[in-house]
């Protein structure tokens, strides 16, 4: 475990992290209409190109308002999950592309918590490009054998939450299996262990939660909660979980 690996990845998920805001604002409508393309408050048309995406003052210019969530929250959380990975998978060729996850497992997840939605523009080019990149690594290093693993993760975690998603009463949407392939292709190529550990547990952290909300009455029993972000905390603990498992039986 090496202290200045953790502080990298850490500091490069803090970078990261505090560019969501305007992505996430602009993104966290519901599934059947466009982006945003104005201030809410005031109105006022928000920048084109990549200056009205990805901005690090994600405030209106005209009226001032924030716009998403605070930076420093969003930089925190990509900053706290980008060096527990770290931490858990040390120098590996494979370590960016996780980094790189926890940066967009916090976009996802503020959309998800504002909209209950899972934006395929994010999550279908994050597959195919992180499935390339997998690949690559693994001409690299040789390990044919994750790759497949990887692949075959991505299939079956998807299939198990395609079917969780037709059944009736689900709670789940089709963002939610989408986010499956992705976590899957993530967790498959660590291990099987961490795939099994990954369909588990966002259920553990789903239900404390679901339970606080009822007994505060702030949700009612047929309300439907975003599972996303229990989705992407199952996913890191599973990574936890794993990469710490494997330092333990090294001694």
């Amino acid at each position: 475990m090496s202290p200045l690996l953790i502080s990298l990845s850490a500091a490069a998920g803090a970078a990261g992290g505090a560019l969501v805001p305007l992505t996430a604002y602009r993104l966290s409508v519901p599934a059947d209409e466009p982006s945003r393309t104005a201030c809410t408050s005031c109105d006022a048309p928000l920048r084109r190109g990549v200056g009205g995406w990805v901005r690090l003052h994600a405030r209106c210019s005209a009226c001032g308002a924030r716009l998403g969530p605070p930076a420093w929250l969003t930089a925190a959380a990509a900053a706290t999950a980008s060096g527990l990975l770290a931490a858990a998978l040390d120098a590996t060729l494979a370590l960016p592309l996780y980094v790189a996850l926890a940066i967009l497992g916090v976009l996802l997840a503020v959309i998800d918590l504002s909209c209950k939605r899972l934006p395929r523009t994010l999550v279908f080019p994050a597959v195919w490009i992180s499935a390339s990149l997998f690949a690559v690594i693994a001409a690299v290093t040789g390990d044919w054998g994750a790759l497949l693993r990887a692949a075959l993760a991505a299939v079956v975690l998807g299939s198990a939450f395609l079917v969780l998603y037709l059944l009736p009463g689900r709670g789940l949407g089709f963002g939610d299996v989408k986010l499956a392939v992705l976590l899957g292709l993530f967790l498959g190529w660590l291990s099987w262990g961490a795939v099994l550990l990954g369909a588990l547990l966002p259920w553990l952290v789903n239900g404390p939660v679901a339970i606080g909300l009822l007994l505060t009455r702030r949700v009612g029993r047929k309300s439907w909660l975003p599972f996303g972000p229990a989705m992407l905390v199952g996913a890191l603990l599973s990574v936890l979980c794993v990469g710490w498992l494997r330092t333990f039986a090294r001694g």
